[in-house]
């Protein structure tokens, strides 16, 4: 988001308002961001597809324009996915246990945000933190499988958006430029703040086969 937001063509929230990471629904800031473009569009915001309607109202006239979100954030995907001009880039990341662990940072510290350092915060993995990470497995792996399954979605992977020189064809013909990483670095892996990390892994492992042998086809 932060690469697409330093052209000046492309229009994301972050440009107008106060959102941070431009997720547009966010569930601490929704009410707030709601009311802010109500105000700049003129439009009744009242739920999550008026908002998303607003926020394109208050950037048509931008070549490009769009915001971060999550799956659990939409209750009418599926309109949303129906309208016009609309493109959906995904991004998913094939490290499962490593994302897992880095939710349950971020809710621990309030935050994940490292500004480019070490991940300082760290847990050890045991029986109080199963059903935790039971939780987030179970929401990722839902996820993924409404991801993959959104038609004609650009699809990026986190590990090879990171590596340097990363180019991908169907993003650049989008956007009609190479679009990049501005400074990719290496993903962090949750064996640098995992104190047991190998018993972590292997629980995650197992879990989601697991819950992937139980997933509707």
């Amino acid at each position: 988001m932060d690469s697409l937001a330093g052209f000046a063509d492309i229009a994301v929230p972050n440009k107008q308002i106060d959102c941070r990471d431009n997720e547009l629904l966010h569930p601490t800031s929704v009410e707030r961001i709601s009311r802010e473009y109500q105000r700049l569009s003129g439009m009744p915001v009242t739920d999550e597809l008026s908002l998303i309607r607003a926020f394109y109202q208050c950037n048509e006239h931008a070549a490009y324009a769009g915001f971060k979100s999550m799956p659990n954030r939409h209750r009418h995907l599926r309109q949303l996915l129906q309208q016009e001009n609309l493109q959906v880039i995904t991004l998913i990341r094939q490290d499962l246990a490593s994302t897992v662990a880095s939710f349950i940072i971020a809710i621990d510290a309030g935050t994940w945000r490292r500004d480019g350092g070490e991940q300082i915060n760290r847990f050890t993995f045991g029986p109080d933190y199963e059903k935790r990470a039971l939780g987030h497995l179970t929401y990722i792996l839902n996820s993924v499988r409404i991801i993959n399954a959104i038609p004609g979605a650009i699809p990026l992977v986190f590990e090879q958006l990171c590596e340097p020189g990363y180019s991908n064809a169907a993003l650049d013909n989008y956007f009609n430029r190479p679009v990049a990483l501005a400074y990719p670095k290496k993903p962090t892996s949750g064996s640098e703040y995992v104190e047991n990390w190998e018993l972590f892994k292997n629980f995650i492992h197992a879990a989601s086969k697991r819950i992937q042998q139980n997933q509707p086809a």
